[in-house]
This record gives structure tokens, C-alpha cells and sequence, in this order.
């Protein structure tokens, strides 16, 4: 019986993040661009050579936002919505801390799909993921959209995440960025006293590095 309630749960809780892809229609996401983003955008094009920068932010799961698809009689999944976000909520969250002056300061909302295997008795995980990132300012307005897409390999206790971006656009005008971004996502930590895993808000750290210019 425990090991039956301890799949349900697993499955049910990794229903909580697994997956990469912002089926987001980036026109729509371009218009709501700020026109200070605009002034960014036209600096960063007069720049010469590629312009080396990192950013980190925490990225917890919002509550509520995972749809995750059960793959036949097997233990293959699909997560085919859910939304990692960035606002600041107790522990979690708090702005991106970068610098490049158009990330800095702002806050990410990171739409998913994810096809993934999870092993309902060990809790491993791995598979591979799409993503579309929106950074927001205060006003809630989008000052860039990237695409990423990678893998997640490792277990319920903090999968590693990796993959490659490509910034799309700013304002409607093309800048040449691109990168990495990598992090380790958990949805659980070991508890040595009852020998158990307790279930904790998904959360994780990620850093972005690459070039714009």
C-alpha cells in the first residue's frame, strides 16, 4: 500500500514542473515591450563585439499551473503546460541579478513542455524540454523573449537542467544574443527522521551566461 500511495505521489507531484515549452505567441508577447526597452535596444545594437555576461535567478513553480500528460502503460510522461515564475514569494523568487542592464533587475515567468521518464520507485528523472522565457519589468511589461531548449537529467531530490538559448526579440529588433542557462530544479529533500522524501514548493536556481551585441 505505501509503495502504490508513494507512486501516486510521485506522479502526481512531478506533474508539478517537468516540462519546457511556452506555447506563447511572441507577436503578442512583442507588443507589451516598454519604450525604454526600446531605448536598450537601440544601445545595445551601436555595440561592437559580442558582449560576455551571467545571470542568475530563483524560478519556483506556480501553483496550479502543471498539466502533465501519463504516456500509456509505461513510465514515459509529458508535461504539456506549467510555468516556473520569479516574484518574489517567501524564500523563493526575487528578481534576476545580471550584468546586462536588460535583465537586471527584472522578473521571469518560463512556460514548459517536457517529455520525461520518471522511475516511480527511485525517483529518477530525465528527458528533454523546451522552453519560452519572458523577462518582465515592474510594470508587468515583456523586455525580451527567449527560446530555449535542452535536457533534465538526475531525481525528484534536484535534476540538473541545461540548455541552449537564443534571445528572439526586443522590441521588435533583432539582437544578436545566445547562450546557456543550467540549474539544478528539486521537488523534494530527504527527511532522515521518518527515512522519506518530503515534498517541497519545486523550485531551483538557474544561471544564464552567453553573448548580445
Amino acid at each position: 500500500m505505501k509503495k502504490i500511495l508513494l507512486v501516486v505521489g510521485l506522479v502526481v507531484l512531478l506533474g508539478a514542473f517537468v516540462g519546457c515549452d511556452m506555447s506563447m505567441d511572441e507577436s503578442v508577447l512583442s507588443r507589451g515591450l516598454t519604450e525604454s526597452t526600446t531605448v536598450e535596444a537601440r544601445k545595445i545594437g551601436k555595440s561592437g563585439a559580442p558582449v560576455s555576461f551571467t545571470a542568475t535567478v530563483n524560478l519556483y513553480q506556480q501553483l496550479g499551473s502543471v498539466v502533465t500528460e501519463h504516456k500509456g502503460n509505461s513510465n514515459h510522461y509529458k508535461t504539456v503546460e506549467e510555468t516556473l515564475q520569479s516574484f518574489a514569494y517567501g524564500p523563493y523568487g526575487g528578481t534576476i541579478k545580471s550584468d546586462w542592464p536588460l535583465l537586471d533587475g527584472k522578473n521571469v515567468i518560463m512556460n514548459n513542455v517536457t517529455n520525461y521518464n520518471l522511475d516511480p520507485v527511485s525517483g529518477e528523472i530525465s528527458g528533454s524540454n523546451h522552453s519560452v522565457i519572458q523577462v518582465v519589468d515592474e510594470a508587468m511589461q515583456v523586455v525580451a523573449v527567449l527560446q530555449a531548449n535542452g535536457t533534465i537529467d538526475g531525481s525528484l531530490l534536484g535534476a540538473e537542467i541545461a540548455m541552449n538559448w537564443t534571445l528572439k526579440e526586443v522590441n521588435g529588433k533583432k539582437v544578436n544574443a545566445r547562450g546557456k542557462v543550467g540549474g539544478l530544479f528539486t521537488w523534494a529533500v530527504f527527511d532522515y527522521e521518518t527515512m522519506s522524501l518530503q515534498y517541497i514548493l519545486p523550485n531551483g536556481t538557474f544561471t544564464l551566461t552567453g553573448t548580445y551585441n
